[in-house]
């Protein structure tokens, strides 16, 4: 049986998640995170529990899943815990993906030592997850240099979608599925034609690459969130017109945002992150994380 939990089971379910962490300590913590918690009847209906009449609990989870109708259609997993075999594990993941509707799905494992994420790994590989490297950074529009010479943006229209689809695979090496252009058009919320662009060095000229942004709205303190950058690959010799690229179209957002932030999380590639940090960009974070995207 999967079910919710009851407000009252809270305690004793985030006790075996944080052990099963290794924490040293996981009920004075979790006596300390409730105190701050608002809405426990809230935080216990994000939690599922896998439970067997004659074994007992065997696994749990805390799912936050999207609304149908929502832009972003990301689904989180955390806190996932088994009291003795993967297997139960397994039947939960396979739970969520039957029931809760998403178009991607992300497991950041904050907290959890390599030896948990090797073991952990057999039962999200059955699934399809990947295992990525994931470093978040920022960078603050109000300190952007200026622009010797900008590249030109071209924003995205439907007339021209196969062209931006065209590039981007060129960029990329690889074709693009239909689930997965349409996933990166909303990765991180309502998709924004004017915040996508191709990118080129004249009016006259083919395109180069690609920037593709998302925000959530556009005052003068907007947060943007980069899904992604490419340039084609005779320029990848150099990270110039990459910079380049990057930095002209951080000054289309910073016309309309001067106070604003540029957020992106890059997989792995530590050439790209010096890239970025050489930028400007702040590094936020680094963590692993079992992502399930379409393919």
């Amino acid at each position: 049986m999967i079910r919710k939990l009851a407000s009252d089971e809270l305690h004793w379910f985030l006790v075996k998640a944080y052990s099963f962490l290794g924490h040293s300590d996981p009920n004075r913590f979790v006596n300390s995170l409730i105190s701050r918690m608002s809405d426990l009847d809230s935080e216990a209906k994000k939690c599922l529990i896998y439970k067997d009449e004659s074994r007992g609990p065997l696994a749990g989870l805390v799912v936050l899943a999207p609304q149908k109708d929502a832009s972003d259609q990301n689904l989180y997993i955390a806190n996932l815990w088994y009291a003795n075999k993967m297997e139960d594990a397994l039947i939960l993941l396979e739970h969520i993906q039957s029931k809760y509707h998403y178009e991607a799905i992300h497991y950041p494992l904050y907290n959890h030592s390599k030896q948990l994420i090797s073991a952990l790994k057999p039962i999200f590989d059955k699934q399809g997850f990947d295992l990525n490297k994931e470093t978040e950074l920022e960078f603050k529009l109000n300190s952007l240099p200026p622009l010797g010479r900008p590249l030109v943006m071209e924003s995205w229209t439907h007339k021209i979608d196969k062209k931006y689809r065209e590039i981007y695979n060129a960029c990329e090496g690889a074709e693009i599925s239909d689930e997965a252009w349409a996933y990166l058009k909303r990765k991180s919320g309502s998709f924004n034609p004017n915040l996508w662009f191709l990118v080129s060095e004249g009016l006259d000229q083919e395109p180069i690459g690609y920037a593709f942004y998302s925000a959530k709205g556009f005052a003068i303190d907007a947060a943007y969130d980069q899904s992604g950058v490419g340039v084609l690959a005779r320029y990848r010799n150099s990270s110039e017109m990459l910079k380049r690229l990057v930095l002209s179209s951080m000054h289309e957002l910073a016309a309309i945002s001067p106070f604003g932030t540029v957020k992106t999380r890059i997989d792995g590639d530590d050439k790209l992150i010096s890239i970025f940090e050489g930028l400007g960009f702040e590094r936020l974070d680094t963590y692993h994380a079992f992502v399930k995207h379409p393919q």
